[in-house]
């Protein structure tokens, strides 16, 4: 195996690993908006902000990767 492929792999690897913490922080806010009947407002207020923030953050994943395919 070559350097550039071990630097091609890993770095692979660490987008992938990544994303499973993007999507597991996105499957813990929804979780936490889904079970707050109660409303607690603190909790609310963190989950509008994960929210937002997973949204725009998926724009900006999706337009790198419209913008490296052109």
């Amino acid at each position: 195996m070559n350097k550039k492929s071990l630097a091609k792999s890993l770095g692979e690897l660490f987008a992938h690993i990544q994303d499973l913490f993007d999507t597991l922080s996105y499957i813990l806010i929804r979780k936490v908006d889904q079970n707050n009947k109660q409303k607690n407002k603190l909790l609310s207020f963190f989950s509008s902000i994960g929210n937002s923030y997973y949204k725009k953050y998926s724009n900006i994943k999706k337009q790198s990767e419209y913008d490296d395919d052109n």
